[in-house]
C-alpha cells in the first residue's frame, strides 16, 4: 500500500495499477515504481507525493461503517494511562476498529489488544481494516462483552469501553484489571457518564475523573494571528478510573 497526498494535504491509498480522480490520471508504471518521497504528476498537471503512512493515515483512510473516537480523544486516554510498549490492553465497542488499531500501534509486538464487537457486519470490517496491517498483536472477538472477558484476574493493563450502556461490565473490568491498571470509558452522554461514575465508585476503582478533549486550531496570518471561527464541536466524555 502507497499514500498519496495532494497540495491541500488530501490523502489516497493507491495501488499497483492505476489511479484515477477528477485531477486526472497516474500510470500504473509510475505508481508501481514510486518511492517515498518521490512527486507523481497526472495527465492534468496536477502533482502528489508519495509518504510514508502512519497509523493515523491509515486509520483516515480506512473502511468505515460508523464514526470512530477521534485522534484527540485516543491521545488524551494514552496520555492519562501510562500506556506503551508492551501493554495489555481490552477494549470493547469496536465499531471500524480505529481504536483497535491504534492501541496495536502504541503496545508493539510486545504488547496485545483483545477487542470484543457483537456485531457481525463490523467484525467483518473490522477485520478487513486489520488484514491491511501488518499487526500480529490483535485477538478479535466477536460476541456480547456482557458474558464476561476471556481474559484472566489481574491480566491487563487498561480496559477501555465505548459501549451504549458500559456499567454492564465495569464489575468484570475491574476483575481483569491488574492493580494499578487503569478503566477509560467512552460516552457522548453526561447522563451515561453520571451513572458510570457511580458504578465505578461501586466497584470499588479510585481515583474517577472525568476529562473532555477538545481541540482548538490557531489561524496563522500575518498580523491577524488568531483562533479558527470555527472550533470542532463535543466528541464525548472519557471517564477514567484506576484499580487500586
Amino acid at each position: 500500500m502507497k499514500v498519496i497526498v495532494d497540495r491541500k494535504n488530501r490523502k489516497y491509498i493507491v495501488h499497483d495499477k492505476e489511479f484515477h480522480s477528477e485531477k486526472g490520471l497516474i500510470p500504473e508504471e509510475d505508481i508501481v515504481n514510486a518511492k517515498v518521497g518521490d512527486v507523481l504528476e497526472t495527465h492534468l498537471g496536477k502533482k502528489y507525493t508519495v509518504i510514508e503512512p502512519n497509523i493515523n493515515d491509515y486509520i483516515d483512510l480506512m473502511k468505515r461503517n460508523c464514526s470512530i473516537v477521534l485522534p484527540q480523544d485516543l491521545g488524551l486516554i494514552t496520555g492519562l494511562t501510562g500506556i506503551g510498549y508492551g501493554s495489555k490492553i481490552v477494549e470493547s465497542g469496536s465499531g471500524a476498529g480505529g481504536s483497535l488499531l491504534f492501541f496495536a500501534n502504541i503496545v508493539g509486538p510486545a504488547g496485545h489488544v483483545y477487542s470484543y464487537e457483537i456485531r457481525e457486519d463490523f467484525i467483518k470490517v473490522i477485520q478487513e481494516n486489520i488484514d491491511g496491517t501488518d499487526f500480529n498483536n490483535i485477538t478479535l472477538y466477536n460476541q456480547d462483552v456482557t458474558e464476561g472477558f476471556e481474559q484472566e484476574d489481574h491480566s491487563i493493563d487498561l480496559v477501555f469501553l465505548d459501549l451504549p450502556k458500559p456499567s454492564e461490565v465495569i464489575e468484570d473490568a475491574y476483575r481483569i484489571l491488574k492493580t494499578g491498571g487503569f478503566i477509560a470509558v467512552y460516552t457522548p452522554y453526561i447522563e451515561q457518564f453520571q451513572i458510570v461514575s457511580k458504578v465505578l465508585a461501586k466497584n470499588s476503582f479510585k481515583h474517577i475523573a472525568i476529562r473532555e478533549g477538545n481541540v482548538r486550531e490557531i489561524e496563522i496570518k500575518n498580523n491577524k494571528t488568531r483562533p479558527n471561527t470555527r472550533m470542532p464541536g463535543h466528541t464525548g466524555y472519557i471517564t477514567f478510573a484506576r484499580k487500586l
